[in-house]
C-alpha cells in the first residue's frame, strides 16, 4: 500500500500507521511551499512579466517592467518562485508525485529523526534540520522530504544545501514544475547555465505545447535576472528563443536580457523587433519604448517610437502617459505637458496623470499650477484610489518655499502613515522652530515614532538642527553625544556631531569624530571635504586641508560644495587665479549664498571690484540676512 497525499491542514493524526504517510501528513500540514523566511511565506520575485506594461502609481511614476539583476547566488533568498506559481506548482507536485511515492517502513529511528528535525527547525537550527531532511531524502527517496530539505535551505540563504536538495527533490519527482523552476533558479543563480539549460528548454517546449509562451517568457525573463553572467545568460536565452523568433514576448525578454548585459543597442533592435511584430499592442509598444530608449537613438528613439504608435492607436492612455514622461526627461516640457493634458482628458479623475502634471509645473517654475493640480488630486471623488500623502507633502513643500509658514505646517499635519510621514513630521517641525514653538517642535519629534534606527537618527537630527538654529548649540552637542553613545558608528550622527562641535569652536571633537567616519566610511568624501574646510576657513594646517578636499574631490567630482572647497584653500594658499577658476565653476554648478560670498571675495582680492560688488548685491537681494555675507562685507569693509 502506497502512502498518500499529505494533507493541506490539520495535527499530528491520534494514531500512527506502519508506514511513513501518516507523519508526513503532519509535518508537512500547512507548510508554505519553498518559504525563504519563517512565515512561510513563498519568495516573492516582485516583478512585471515580458510583457505586461508598466503599473502606473498613484504618485505619477509608472514602475520599470522586468526584475532588477539579483546579486548572484549571494542571496539564495532570490532563488524561490512567484506566489501565484508556487500554489499553481504546489497542487500540480502533489497530484503528479501521488503515484509515484515509495512506500517506506515506519521505524522508531526514523521517526525520531523525522521529528527532531521538526525541533531543531522550530529552534532556528535550520542547517541541520536540512541536512538530516536530505540524508532521509537519499534514504528512503521520498520527493516530500528533498523538497523539506529544500526549504529549510533556502530559509537558512545556504546555497551549499539548496543546491543539493533541489537536485534531488527534481530527480525523485521528475514531473514537478516547482521542483524544476527550483531548482532552475539555484542553478542560474549560482552560475551554472550550462546545467540549467535542458530545464529552460524542458519548460518552453510544455509551453509551447499549452499555448502559455507569454507567460513561460515572462518567467524566463525573471529568472535569467538572478544570473551573476548576464553577458551569458543572454547567450543562453538566444539559444532556447531561437523557436520563438516571431514571438513579441520571446523578443521582449531578448531586449530586457541585453539590457541587463550592457548591449542597449541589441535591447533596442529587440524591442523594435518585438513592436513590429505586434504594432497594435500598447504593452508591448510601451515595454519596447523603455528599451529602445537606452540604445544609440536615446530619448529620440523612445518618443518617435511612441508618437507612432499613438497616431494609429490615439486612445492609448498609457503609452500617451509613457510618452510625456520621455518628453520631461528630455526637459520639452511644453510637448510633455500637452500629452499629460490629452491623457487627462480621456481620464480626468487620474491621481497619476494630475500629480505628474504638478511635477512638471513645478519644475518649469510654475508653482501656482502645481499647486492647481495637487489641489485638483486632494479633492478627487472618496472612491478614486489613491494615497493623499504624496500630495499633501508636496504641497507643504510649496507653501515653504512660498513664505507661507502657517500653510506649510497644516499641510504637512494632513500627511498619513507611510514613507511620507517621517519627513512631513520632520518639516512640520522645523518649521515649528522658526516661529520660535522650540519646545512644541521638539515634543512634536518626541511623539514621532520611529521604527528603525535610521528613522531615530533622522529625528535626532533634526531635533539638533533645531537647536542650533535656536542658538542651543552647546545643547546640540550634548544631545548628538548622548545618542553617539548608543549608536556609536552612525555616520549620520558622526557627521552632525562634528559639525555641532565646530560651530562651539571645538575643533579637536569635530576632527575626531569625522577621523572615525572616515576610518568607517572610507567614500564617505563629505568627511574629508568638512575637515579640510574647517582648515581652510582657519587658515590652518593648509596642506593637510588641501590633501583632504582633493580627496574629497576624487571621490565626488562635480559636487559644487567641494568645489567650492576646494577654491577657498587655493585662495588661502594664494593661488587666486586658480580659485576663481574652481569658484567660478561651484556658483555656475549651485548659486547658493556661501559660494557666492566665497566667489565675491576672492574677486574683491584680485582687483575685479565691480564683479565682486554685483555677485554680493545678488546674493543680499536673495537672502538680505545672512550672516556669512553679513560677515565679509563688514571684515573686507564693502559697502554695498
Amino acid at each position: 500500500m502506497k502512502s498518500s497525499v499529505p494533507a493541506r491542514s490539520g495535527s499530528f493524526p491520534a494514531r500512527l500507521g506502519p508506514r511513513l504517510a501518516a507523519p508526513l501528513l503532519a509535518l508537512f500540514a500547512g507548510c508554505a511551499l519553498l518559504s525563504p523566511n519563517p512565515d512561510g511565506e513563498a519568495a516573492r520575485s516582485g516583478a512585471n512579466g515580458a510583457s505586461g506594461g508598466r503599473t502606473v502609481e498613484a504618485g505619477g511614476q509608472p514602475a520599470a517592467p522586468g526584475t532588477k539583476p539579483g546579486s548572484g547566488h549571494a542571496q539564495v533568498q532570490e532563488h524561490g518562485v512567484d506566489d501565484a506559481e508556487a500554489e499553481a506548482a504546489e497542487n500540480e507536485t502533489e497530484a503528479a508525485s501521488a503515484e509515484q511515492l515509495p512506500e517506506v517502513e515506519l521505524t522508531s529511528q526514523l521517526l525520531f529523526q523525522l521529528l527532531a528535525s521538526e525541533i531543531a527547525a522550530q529552534r532556528g537550527e535550520l542547517g541541520s534540520a536540512a541536512t538530516t531532511y536530505l540524508a532521509l531524502a537519499r534514504q528512503t527517496r521520498d520527493p516530500r522530504l528533498a523538497r523539506r530539505a529544500t526549504e529549510l535551505a533556502l530559509r537558512e540563504r545556504s546555497l551549499d544545501r539548496a543546491l543539493p536538495a533541489a537536485q534531488l527533490w527534481h530527480e525523485l519527482a521528475p514531473g514537478s514544475m516547482q521542483a524544476a523552476q527550483t531548482l532552475e533558479s539555484l542553478l542560474l543563480g549560482s552560475g551554472r547555465l550550462a546545467e540549467a539549460e535542458p530545464l529552460l528548454r524542458s519548460r518552453l517546449e510544455r509551453a509551447r505545447a499549452d499555448g502559455s509562451q507569454s507567460e513561460a517568457y515572462s518567467q524566463l525573463q525573471r529568472s535569467l535576472a538572478r544570473a551573476a553572467d548576464r553577458e551569458a545568460a543572454f547567450a543562453l536565452l538566444e539559444r532556447v528563443a531561437e523557436p520563438d523568433a516571431e514571438l513579441p514576448q520571446a523578443r521582449l525578454a531578448l531586449a530586457a536580457q541585453a539590457r541587463a548585459a550592457g548591449n542597449y543597442d541589441r535591447a533596442a533592435a529587440e524591442a523594435d523587433a518585438a513592436l513590429r511584430l505586434a504594432p497594435d499592442d500598447e504593452s508591448v509598444a510601451v515595454v519596447a519604448a523603455q528599451h529602445a530608449g537606452q540604445g544609440n537613438g536615446g530619448s529620440d528613439a523612445a518618443i518617435e517610437m511612441l508618437q507612432k504608435f499613438l497616431e494609429r492607436n490615439p486612445q492609448a492612455l498609457e503609452a500617451r502617459f509613457e510618452l510625456a514622461r520621455w518628453l520631461a526627461g528630455a526637459e520639452r516640457h511644453d510637448a510633455a505637458r500637452e500629452q499629460f493634458e490629452l491623457a487627462l482628458e480621456q481620464k480626468p479623475d487620474s491621481p497619476a496623470i494630475l500629480f505628474s502634471l504638478a511635477q512638471l509645473a513645478w519644475q518649469t517654475k510654475q508653482p501656482e499650477a502645481a499647486e492647481q493640480y495637487l489641489n485638483r488630486y486632494i479633492g478627487l471623488a472618496d472612491d478614486v484610489r489613491r494615497d493623499n500623502s504624496p500630495a499633501w507633502l508636496f504641497l507643504g513643500q510649496i507653501a515653504e518655499e512660498d513664505g507661507r509658514l502657517a500653510e506649510a505646517i497644516d499641510r504637512y499635519a494632513r500627511v498619513g502613515p507611510g514613507e511620507q510621514y517621517l519627513p512631513a513630521q520632520i518639516r512640520r517641525a522645523l518649521l515649528l522652530g522658526r516661529q520660535g514653538r522650540l519646545d512644541d517642535a521638539r515634543e512634536l519629534l518626541k511623539q514621532t515614532p520611529a521604527t528603525n534606527n535610521r528613522a531615530r537618527v533622522q529625528l535626532i537630527a533634526a531635533e539638533a538642527q533645531l537647536l542650533r538654529e535656536s542658538g542651543r548649540t552647546q545643547d546640540a552637542v550634548d544631545l548628538l553625544a548622548e545618542a553617539l553613545e548608543r549608536l556609536p558608528e552612525n555616520p549620520e550622527l558622526l557627521y552632525d556631531y562634528a559639525m555641532a562641535a565646530e560651530r562651539i569652536d571645538r575643533v579637536d571633537l569635530m576632527e575626531t569624530s569625522l577621523r572615525k567616519l572616515i576610518e568607517l566610511r572610507p567614500d564617505y568624501a563629505h568627511a574629508y571635504n568638512a575637515l579640510g574646510y574647517t582648515f581652510a576657513d582657519r587658515n590652518m594646517r593648509l596642506d593637510e586641508a588641501l590633501e583632504l578636499i582633493e580627496k574629497a574631490n576624487e571621490l565626488r567630482p562635480d559636487d559644487p560644495h567641494i568645489i567650492d572647497s576646494l577654491g577657498w584653500v587655493m585662495y588661502r594658499l594664494g593661488n587666486l587665479p586658480r580659485a576663481i577658476e574652481l569658484l567660478r565653476r561651484a556658483y555656475a554648478l549651485s548659486p547658493e549664498i556661501d559660494i557666492a560670498v566665497h566667489l565675491g571675495e576672492v574677486l574683491w582680492k584680485s582687483g575685479h571690484d565691480e564683479e565682486a560688488r554685483k555677485i554680493w548685491r545678488d546674493a543680499h537681494r536673495r537672502e538680505p540676512g545672512n550672516a556669512v555675507l553679513r560677515e565679509t562685507l563688514a571684515r573686507l569693509e564693502v559697502r554695498l
